[in-house]
């Protein structure tokens, strides 16, 4: 039986008992009260007994909640490191990339400049050896141009005589 059903019982047994007549007193049964109190006794501790398992069980559900809560903390804090790990890892490596792009296109700059320095070289001596072959073309059309007008006016001049 519930305790307060027990209670109701012991209430109806004062309300329901006699008066003493001349004073406040009631008469009671013995045997009834008794048998209440007995069963009052024998729920009471269960009851008790109940409540601290369900304040206990109350207790581990909220210890359960704040490690599972703590836990769902950690792995957040570890992921969010992890994001700005990465983030950290991927600025880094943009970093880097840019260095390397910068760094190619001065290489490539520089190649570039020792590529027109050598055309330019090697150019200047191509015009070089053009002057003096053409320098050399020129006195040896000269040199032509002079025997031939030598073997043309000492034709004209053979000529002339054996007439």
């Amino acid at each position: 039986m519930a305790i307060l059903q027990i209670i109701d019982q012991l209430d109806a047994l004062v309300e329901n008992s006699r008066r003493v007549p001349m004073s406040a007193l009631r008469m009671i049964d013995y045997g009834q009260t008794k048998q209440a109190i007995e069963r009052l006794r024998v729920n009471v501790p269960s009851s008790i007994m109940e409540s601290e398992r369900m304040l206990q069980e109350r207790d581990r559900i909220l210890e359960a909640a704040e490690a599972e809560a703590t836990r769902i903390i950690e792995h957040a804090k570890r992921h969010a490191n992890e994001i700005l790990s990465n983030d950290s890892m991927v600025a880094a490596a943009r970093q880097e990339a840019e260095r390397i792009v910068i760094d190619a296109q001065q290489t490539a700059q520089v190649r570039r400049d020792e590529a027109d320095r050598y055309a330019a070289r090697v150019l200047d001596e191509l015009a070089e050896k053009l002057r003096i072959i053409s320098k050399q073309v020129d006195n040896g059309l000269d040199l032509l141009r002079q025997n031939l007008d030598l073997e043309g006016s000492e034709a004209a001049g053979d000529g002339r005589a054996r007439r």
